[in-house]
């Protein structure tokens, strides 16, 4: 094993509150140095999940591996994890030095070395010099950097992020994912992340489990997860997208498909995947524009077909044809590869 960095791995872990079951018979392999998202709606289990790894809970059966040991029984100071809250934590009392110091004074670190690497993380999350300020002096995204430096400045071989993000706006999110991504790369830290925000596990993820009901419903890399989906909750809640029903054979036709194979109850079309300029070889079929509607760089058209199938259609703003006005019939189409099968 590498220092700096353990696998995980989650054996048949249940958890029950009452008649309520969270995790039903999980299972999860984590490699050493992989950034892994639990990625679900509210109530799916993820952040359970988390709290079993990091102690704060306690399994009804099953146990949690870090490395080799299992850690199913020891209290959470003695599991050697890093932790980012959502509420960031912070001792408001203390500097910032201080807060992001505390886990090596617990370790005993000697005083030297304890400056040496508190001075060196801080640099590294871009808050050089902010060591003697206290959190109140500082803005949301600061703080948050500041709980981020806490977490890995021992260098803990799993780090655990819980809903880290949610508390900021779009722009200081953005900003911090690439400063945890770049800090990911820095360390090789395990990484936990729980967020119930698809556009962020995609962004970060070396793999995603998107859960539902106390189970993983797909395990993949943000790509397969999103061009791939297994299910009509996974191909629903991951991105955007147009779901052709099978239960109705005027909706397929509709579309310039023919029937659907056996087992199939839906196709997923992604809006990018409409285009107004088919190729010779794509499915083709004609709509009548309801909407067109501004979404910065692209501008999304929605689309009613023959047999009353509303879809939507993404494209950037810089294509050649000029915007349909709405009630307009046009013609549109998509690679027949790009309708992805979903089975239930």
């Amino acid at each position: 094993m590498n220092q700096g960095r353990a696998p995980v791995r989650f054996q048949n872990v249940s958890r029950s509150f009452g008649s309520v079951v969270a995790l039903d018979d999980f299972c999860l392999n984590i490699d050493a140095g992989e950034f892994i998202t639990l990625l679900g709606p509210s109530g799916s289990g993820k952040t359970t999940a988390l709290n079993i790894l990091a102690g704060f809970d306690r399994a009804t059966s099953g146990e949690v591996y870090i490395g080799e040991r299992a850690v199913g029984a020891l209290p959470p100071e003695k599991r050697n994890v890093g932790m980012v809250f959502q509420s960031f934590a912070l001792f408001p009392h203390m500097s910032v030095f201080e807060n992001v110091a505390f886990p090596l004074r617990m370790r005993r670190v000697p005083g030297p070395e304890i400056r040496q690497r508190v001075e060196r993380t801080l640099e590294m999350v871009q808050l050089a010099g902010y060591g003697p300020r206290r959190p109140a002096a500082l803005s949301g995204g600061q703080r948050q950097r500041v709980a981020l430096a806490r977490a890995v400045v021992a260098e803990p071989p799993v780090l655990l992020m819980d809903e880290s993000l949610s508390a900021l706006d779009l722009k200081l999110r953005e900003e911090l994912q690439e400063e945890i991504r770049r800090l990911h790369r820095e360390f090789g830290t395990t990484v936990v992340f729980v967020t119930h925000d698809q556009g962020e596990a995609l962004t970060l993820s070396d793999r995603i489990a998107l859960m539902d009901a106390g189970t993983i419903c797909q395990l993949d890399t943000p790509g397969a997860l999103y061009d791939k989906p297994a299910s009509r909750f996974v191909a629903d809640f991951i991105g955007r997208t147009n779901i052709v029903p099978m239960d109705d054979g005027s909706h397929v036709s509709a579309v310039g498909l023919d029937a659907a194979p056996d087992k199939v109850v839906a196709l997923s079309l992604r809006p990018e995947k409409l285009t107004r300029s088919p190729g010779p070889s794509d499915v083709r079929f004609d709509a009548t524009v309801q909407d067109v509607a501004f979404r910065g760089a692209t501008t999304e058209l929605r689309l009613c077909l023959a047999s009353g199938l509303l879809l939507r259609m993404s494209e950037p703003r810089s294509g050649a044809l000029p915007l349909p006005a709405r009630g307009e019939t046009i013609s549109a189409g998509f690679a027949r590869q790009d309708a992805t099968s979903l089975y239930e």
